[in-house]
């Protein structure tokens, strides 16, 4: 608080008098102005002001004391005011005091005791005036702190609270996702979202082990996104991948030269963070963070939300790394089942990786289409990837004389020959009933049972007719039907694409569904060259382009398609 002002001004028409209560005032020590009439007043109160006490007499030409002091008043509101009169009226007086325009009247003459001690009243009243106001504002000033701080905590409870829920979401959504993609892009939009920063990647290692490649990024331009090999151990991200460790830099001499660091394309500017990722103690990646939008340095919260976010995406990630491995184990089991069947007849090749490519050809095109949509998601399409080698597993119980002759089989062959598809269907019915949750065991056993149905009914073993096939089996049936078509037997030559197309077509609506067919017809050209690409090895460099031997009509017709 700054000094309070201990000056009295004394008011009068007679110079005489306020000499008088000039030198009695000072002679108490007190610091005394004075004007003659009421300007003179005003003048000096505007000039020298403000004044702790005004003392004015009564009766002064051209405005009365209380007009004067009611003036000062509305100059100098904290100004203690009293009056000096020679002739009281207490009409005046009660009114003056009423309407606490005066704080004390003095009769003329005045004694010099009575005149100090009014004065010393006053100007305590005056500090207590002042102190008050000064207070008042003070505890002003701190509500208005408070109720700011208060506004702050709640900003700050608020913001905390969504960034609790934004992280409860987040990890909700991370334990629904399947593929390592979608928890990478899950990861970087949370972290730019919850850091509120413009360029993030999280960095996975290599299947080599020797370089930080990028999963997902936001804030980063696509080519350089594919482009960046980061070698583990090389600054920043590497070397946080390599010692397990956090680097934060939120100042730009730590981090050295661009030249100096492999990552300096997308940690071009600091601060910058490189947080690991780490799973019982060994890292599973890199979760790089900078250019955040307030430009301020990374702090505490933010650290901790960064923490929250890789811990879980760690697990996520090692997760489906794990999911990952055990389903390509799975598969090659899977597949090696297959073969088992298939090895018995030395010349189906690589014909069960093509069947695989042709299933997915077809049903990402019938994804697509309105009518499919809600039937074939991802999960259908890995699924009848993954069972769709188990088609002839029922060949397994096929005699070889009748599996293995070179020539066409008899109608009492082809009807053993026929029964590879319940034999099939029921190995896998039992395996089933003991793994009903594995869906692609379901599809793979409806393959096995229904791949040699015909959409008009001609097929067997139960002649279902159209939609009462299931959608599985008839994408395979095509599928098996196009490699037959193409691929050399010792009983027939291949056929070209164009040869095996019109058969294809030739088949809409009697042997296949035409649906599958025009899904088909939209994917030649890859069925063409996936023929090319996986063509087995004694095969002719270009078996879709091969000439049928004349006279040989493929055994199709009168066994399992893929025989």
């Amino acid at each position: 608080m700054s000094q309070i002002s201990r000056t009295v001004l004394c008011v009068d028409d007679e110079p005489n008098i306020l000499e008088g209560l000039k030198r009695q005032l000072v002679r108490s020590g007190h610091q005394v102005f004075t004007a003659v009439g009421p300007q003179a007043g005003l003048h000096t109160l505007r000039q020298q002001g403000p004044f702790a006490v005004v003392i004015a007499d009564y009766q002064m030409p051209g405005m009365t004391g209380s007009e004067f002091l009611r003036e000062v008043r509305r100059i100098s509101p904290d100004t203690v005011t009293m009056m000096l009169t020679g002739c009281a009226d207490l009409e005046v007086a009660v009114a003056a005091l009423h309407e606490g325009q005066i704080f004390r009247f003095l009769n003329k003459p005045c004694s010099r005791d009575v005149l100090v001690t009014a004065v010393q009243q006053a100007l305590e009243q005056y500090r207590l005036i002042v102190s008050e106001r000064a207070l008042t504002h003070a505890l002003a000033q701190a509500n208005e702190e408070l109720n700011r701080l208060n506004r702050d905590l709640e900003d700050r409870v608020r913001e905390r609270t969504a960034a609790i829920n934004r992280l409860y979401h987040f990890v909700s959504e991370l334990s629904g996702l399947d593929s390592l993609e979608n928890v990478g892009d899950l990861v970087v939009r949370t972290v730019a979202d919850l850091l509120d920063s413009r360029r993030v990647s999280l960095m996975i290692p290599d299947p080599s082990g020797e370089y930080l490649t990028i999963l997902a990024a936001c804030g980063i331009d696509p080519e350089l996104k594919d482009r960046i090999r980061v070698p583990v151990g090389s600054p920043i991200a590497g070397s946080a991948f390599a010692e397990c460790r956090n680097i934060v830099v939120n100042e730009p001499d730590p981090v050295g030269l661009p030249t100096t660091r492999y990552d300096s394309e997308f940690f071009a500017v600091v601060p910058l963070v490189s947080s690991v990722l780490l799973t019982s103690g060994s890292a599973v990646g890199v979760l790089n963070v900078t250019e955040p939008r307030s430009g301020a340095a990374y702090g505490q919260e933010a650290l901790a939300k960064l923490k929250a976010i890789a811990e879980s995406a760690a697990v996520a990630i090692q997760n489906q790394i794990r999911l990952y491995e055990r389903n390509e184990a799975r598969d090659a089991v899977i597949l090696a089942m297959a073969k088992l069947a298939e090895n018995r007849d030395p010349e189906t090749g690589a014909h069960l990786e093509r069947v695989q490519t042709y299933c997915r050809l077809l049903s990402r095109v019938l994804a697509a289409s309105s009518r499919y949509a809600s039937q074939i998601d991802e999960e259908f399409v890995s699924a009848i990837v993954r069972s769709s080698p188990l088609h002839d597993i029922g060949k397994v119980g096929i005699p070889d004389a009748i599996l293995l002759k070179p020539g066409r089989l008899t109608p009492d062959e082809f009807e053993i020959m026929k029964t590879h598809t319940t034999i099939g269907g029921d190995t896998i019915r039992g395996l089933l009933e003991q793994r009903p949750r594995q869906g692609f065991l379901r599809m793979g056993m409806e393959i096995a049972y229904c791949h040699h149905e015909k959409f008009d009914g001609s097929g067997y073993p139960k002649g279902l007719v159209g939609d009462q096939i299931p959608l599985s089996a008839r994408i395979l049936a095509l599928a098996d039907v196009y490699d037959a078509l193409t691929s050399r037997r010792v009983y027939k030559a291949a056929m070209s694409h164009q040869e095996a197309a019109a058969v294809i077509r030739d088949g809409c609506g009697q042997h296949f569904d035409p649906d599958i067919v025009e899904a088909f017809c939209q994917e030649e050209t890859r069925f063409q060259q996936t023929a090319i690409d996986l063509q087995d090895e004694s095969s002719p460099r270009d078996p879709v382009e091969s000439a049928p031997r004349s006279g040989v009509a493929p055994r199709a017709t009168c066994r399992p398609a893929a025989s």
